[in-house]
């Protein structure tokens, strides 16, 4: 949702996305994630995946970092399951994505973390001792701070912006764009809705995309085609906001704009007028998906979950830390997005 609200602030034009930003921004909800995770206890563990050579691979190492030039940002975008009446531990975060725009703002990387991968939590209190597990328990033992924590950690990233949001939200703002279609690879049915996606184009109302990005029983990938029915979804999304048919509808638009912002809990820093015009030049082709690397899985005693491919992950990391996304693009096969399982 979160890159679908920039795409339509973008789309929006230069003068309108500010107006519009500014419109909807006292309907996001705002919260001092980046604080609380600065907060914590520090993680002394080094990550396996993250190796430095020579000099830091931080920003400040970056050409030009230091002169005026901008560098390039990173967005932990967060999909939360929050029904009524549910605690902080009984939600979850079964959508974990890095969005990385690179400095010049022509380009993002969606770099996906499936619920299941196997990585390291630190100690909570009277919840875990610390140690390896599944990745989505990092917001049900701490919220969103830990897994800004978490991530950071994993990958060596500094994270800049979090953004939450809420799944219900994916049905309201389906509907107002006027549905999307999606390429499903081979017929599939959801054990529990019983709807069945046929092989071919699929058309999506708001109910059917909910059951389509959350489905992950019954498909062959498990959680792996899942995350990919969810970065194709959020392709489409963007691409029909980007429309002329959403665009020139102020109506239309603004309750896009409406919908997706009382969906969002940003960290306090995030300025939606700034991001959008920092975005504007980017389209539906500047888009790269991708989900960190994993091997064969393990047994745990939270029971199977991914193990990550080392060199895999360290590449990856690597292009996130030094800014150079697209050329990682250019020599890994990205997900294309347009054909889900």
């Amino acid at each position: 949702m979160t890159l679908t609200a920039l795409a339509a602030l973008a789309g929006a034009g230069f003068g309108a996305s500010v107006l519009y930003a500014e419109h909807v921004a006292a309907q996001v909800g705002r919260d001092d994630m980046l604080g609380q995770a600065s907060a914590l206890p520090k993680i002394a563990k080094g990550s396996e995946y993250v190796v430095v050579t020579g000099p830091s691979t931080g920003p400040s190492a970056l050409p030009g970092v230091g002169n005026g030039v901008e560098v390039g940002q990173n967005f932990l975008i967060l999909g939360v399951d929050t029904r009524s009446g549910w605690t902080q531990g009984q939600s979850r975060s079964d959508t974990i994505m890095l969005l990385h725009v690179d400095r010049n703002r022509e380009h993002a990387g969606i770099v996906s973390f499936p619920r299941d991968s196997y990585v390291y939590i630190p100690p909570v209190a009277g919840r875990w001792n610390g140690g390896k597990t599944k990745i989505n328990a990092a917001y049900a033992w701490g919220g969103a701070p830990l897994v800004v924590q978490v991530v950071s950690h994993l990958t060596g990233v500094n994270i800049d912006h979090v953004v939450r949001v809420d799944f219900a939200a994916v049905r309201k703002i389906t509907d107002i764009v006027g549905g999307v279609d999606v390429t499903v690879r081979k017929t599939t049915r959801d054990g529990r809705t019983g709807f069945t996606f046929k092989a071919g184009v699929n058309h999506l109302d708001g109910k059917k995309a909910e059951i389509y990005v959350r489905q992950r029983y019954g498909l062959a990938g498990g959680d792996f085609d899942r995350v990919k029915r969810q970065q194709q979804y959020l392709h489409a999304l963007t691409g029909k906001v980007l429309s002329m048919g959403v665009l020139t509808n102020p109506i239309r638009l603004n309750q896009l704009l409406s919908e997706a912002a009382k969906s969002l809990v940003v960290d306090q820093g995030l300025s939606l007028a700034q991001t959008a015009r920092e975005l504007s030049h980017l389209s539906q082709d500047d888009l790269g998906f991708t989900t960190i690397p994993s091997t064969g899985f393990v047994h745990t005693t939270a029971g199977t979950a991914n193990r990550l491919d080392t060199n895999g992950c360290r590449a990856l990391f690597l292009a996130l830390r030094t800014d150079t996304m697209t050329d990682w693009f250019r020599t890994h096969k990205g997900y294309q997005a347009v054909t889900g399982a």
